[in-house]
């Protein structure tokens, strides 16, 4: 968010130091660098896409940036595309031959890891990994119904979800990371966004029953009041009413506090180094069962699944030795 602030701050003329006024440009300058790096990375991944016929989608970072008001504040992350099984080995044959760059090792559970131009650009053969059998088909239902559309950066047309499930999709991202580990500021963000510009657009109900469908509608509603409560967002672009009860309010802190904890900012926390990738699995996994005791009623099947299918099966592996892609 370093970007963003330092952007509204420089817009609104804010009085400030002239020690912090360098400071402020200079991020900007920095983050704007590492936008043109990516915008132009993604730019080329697409060509790639339409020289060689192949059908992918273009998920989070840029193609969510864009709506920004300065899009180019807006701190960038990795290049994240999905191509189905049919067109998974064309993708990477193309990539190798054309960068000149190729996957090695076993993916994760989700993606493939490659590197241009020193871009990390996450390949993935799942965009959505759920530890419930049942929500995992029905997310697979509720994606592979639906066509993708188009999104322009830098003049190229970019293939991403279409806004109903793009939201879906983000919000889902977000709520992932924050029961797992942490997450920051920027996601919350970027769901703001998507429900602001997309607004008169996105299918309320059809919304809402994937939501329920899923078991994700409590996980929602307490996002959309932090959208509003802590990041200002203008209530009119929830969509549906929000409850400021104690119970409501309670909830908002709950979620908050992973991000002060876990998220960019570490409040409430430490970052910790581990010299093995083991004591990290350790370490991780009775946090991981901590988030999921805190949050189980906004999301109990999934959590369930997690408690009693996901992450037995990660510590068979850990225990098997292999730990590429279990945390």
């Amino acid at each position: 968010m370093l970007g963003v602030i330092a952007d509204s701050l420089i817009r609104n003329n804010v009085h400030l130091e002239r020690e912090d006024v360098l400071k402020l440009l200079a991020i900007r300058s920095r983050i704007a660098a590492s936008n043109k790096a990516v915008n132009k990375e993604l730019v080329s991944l697409c060509g790639i896409f339409d020289d060689n016929g192949i059908n992918a989608i273009v998920v989070k970072g840029q193609t969510i940036g864009r709506y920004y008001p300065n899009p180019l504040a807006r701190t960038p992350g990795d290049i994240d595309f999905y191509c189905d099984k049919d067109n998974l080995l064309k993708v990477m044959s193309a990539l190798e031959r054309t960068w000149g760059v190729h996957t090695e090792g076993k993916p994760t559970e989700q993606h493939y890891d490659l590197v241009h131009n020193s871009i990390i650009l996450e390949l993935h053969h799942c965009l959505m990994r759920f530890a419930s059998v049942k929500s995992q088909k029905i997310w697979n239902e509720i994606f592979q119904s639906l066509t993708p559309t188009y999104v322009e950066v830098d003049g190229c047309s970019v293939p991403t979800l279409e806004p109903t499930l793009n939201v879906l999709y983000t919000f889902l991202h977000l709520y992932h990371h924050l029961i797992e580990l942490g997450v920051g500021l920027r996601q919350f963000s970027d769901v703001a966004i998507l429900l602001k510009t997309h607004h008169d657009v996105i299918d309320k109900k059809q919304l809402y029953d994937w939501l329920d469908a899923l078991d994700f509608r409590k996980a929602f509603e307490a996002v959309q009041l932090i959208l509003v409560k802590v990041l200002g967002m203008d209530e009119k672009y929830v969509l549906s009413p929000l409850s400021f009860d104690r119970e409501s309010l309670q909830a908002m802190n709950q979620f908050m506090d992973v991000v002060w904890f876990g998220g960019n900012f570490g409040f409430h926390g430490h970052n910790r180094s581990f010299r093995f990738k083991a004591q990290y699995f350790l370490v991780t996994t009775y946090r991981k069962l901590q988030l999921y005791y805190r949050f189980y009623r906004f999301s109990p099947r999934e959590i369930k699944a997690s408690v009693f299918s996901s992450i037995p099966r990660k510590a068979l592996l850990a225990l098997k030795g292999d730990l590429n892609g279990i945390t």
